[in-house]
């Protein structure tokens, strides 16, 4: 009975329904070629979210494990930014949670991770191809993926340096890069690391968001890096800002190091409501229909 359960097990139940209705909410939309449809399917989880209540209780668990699930109008346009002109067949998600980034996707194609019990007997109950439980610093086994999404949690770990080169010691940036090797070179991924990008006065990326982004360019075509404002995040427990970043496709052949767009070359703006956050990322579709797999700032500055 309720009576018997924590808030924190309450809240979890919560996050559980809200993915079951968003997928619902997503799923016609995001299966339309219609561009207005699709608006109208982001706008309805937009209402569903701004409806949730106030997911802000916090026991022991969720602390240690910074678990703060992702808002899910974040998992509806990070869903079609993947999808976008592709046939998406295989999907990993390394720090699942109650599956708010799956909305987009039929659960039958889905690979979800969590290293949390209530997480991943939730997620068993949501019909995903694969549940497993495994720590996220390690490879995935299996044929690799053609989209991933992630949103692992933010903190440090021993550091470990990438091509002789870039020295990370970020959680979410070892995680993400790991979740990264899953994905075939023609994929797509989306992925929510905290803060926003931060700069020198010379314009170059100051040197915690250097070594992670410089891995990144220098790996995957990066399309975009949205700075956005923590208030959006603020009915899932927490305004810490974060940014999403959209990759689409591995770069091949003999690996060549590439720098970080500096500021004037970068989109720095923040952005902070969820309409500025559609229209963005519609942005992003635009350019890559002009520009193939090379988006702007691919080649660094």
């Amino acid at each position: 009975t309720l009576h018997d359960l924590s808030t924190t097990d309450i809240q979890e139940l919560v996050e559980l329904a809200m993915t079951q209705l968003t997928r619902l909410a997503s799923q016609g939309p995001l299966n339309s070629p219609n561009a207005s449809f699709q608006r109208k399917g982001y706008e309805n989880v937009v209402a569903l979210y701004n409806a949730q209540p106030m997911l802000n209780a916090r026991d022991s668990t969720r602390v240690e494990r910074q678990q703060y699930s992702t808002p899910t109008p974040f998992g509806y346009v990070m869903g079609q930014f993947v999808r976008a002109g592709r046939n998406v067949e295989s999907v990993l998600e390394p720090s699942a949670g109650n599956g708010a980034l799956t909305i987009a996707f039929d659960p039958a194609i889905v690979h979800v991770n969590d290293i949390d019990d209530r997480r991943l007997a939730n997620l068993r109950t949501l019909g995903y191809g694969q549940v497993t439980g495994q720590n996220a610093l390690l490879p995935f086994e299996g044929e690799k993926v053609d989209a991933m999404l992630t949103n692992p949690p933010f903190g440090s770990t021993t550091q470990k340096v990438y091509d002789d080169i870039f020295k990370i010691s970020s959680l979410e940036g070892q995680m993400a890069i790991n979740a990264l090797d899953a994905m075939k070179d023609n994929g797509r991924a989306a992925i929510v690391i905290g803060g926003n990008t931060e700069y020198r006065e010379n314009g170059v990326m100051k040197p915690k968001d250097m070594q992670f982004f410089g891995y990144l360019y220098s790996h995957y075509n990066v399309v975009d890096v949205i700075n956005m404002d923590g208030e959006m995040y603020a009915r899932n427990g927490t305004k810490y800002p974060v940014r999403i970043i959209l990759i689409n496709e591995r770069k091949t052949g003999a690996f060549q190091r590439v720098i970080p767009p500096v500021k004037s070359k970068a989109r720095a703006e923040k952005v902070t409501t969820f309409d500025e956050l559609y229209n963005r990322i519609q942005e992003d579709f635009g350019q890559l229909r002009q520009m193939g797999t090379e988006p702007a700032g691919s080649n660094g500055e």
